[in-house]
């Protein structure tokens, strides 16, 4: 699992804050998970930017990109695997 940079990649109290407020609402408003609330709001935004640090890092010499890890939804060889129908 990949650690933050440095404590400005911290999502803020007020980020968290109203996150943690929209998981309270989607709970029904039922008092008594503040504490729940905002370590899953904290975890979800540190993960939501990790993700999108991911997303925009080039990758280090001799590293696949992560579109060759993902594939780009293509064949190597289009005609591989590819049936066709004799009657």
């Amino acid at each position: 699992m990949a650690k933050l940079k440095s404590s400005d990649d911290r999502p803020s109290d007020e980020e968290i804050s109203q996150r943690a407020y929209e998981l309270y609402l989607q709970r029904g408003s039922v008092p008594g998970h503040e504490n729940d609330d905002w370590l899953q709001a904290e975890a979800e935004l540190i993960e939501a930017r990790r993700n999108a640090e991911e997303a925009f890092t080039p990758p280090r010499a001799g590293e696949p990109s992560p579109e060759s890890r993902r594939g780009n939804g293509r064949r190597e060889n289009p005609n591989a695997t590819r049936r066709t129908l004799r009657q």
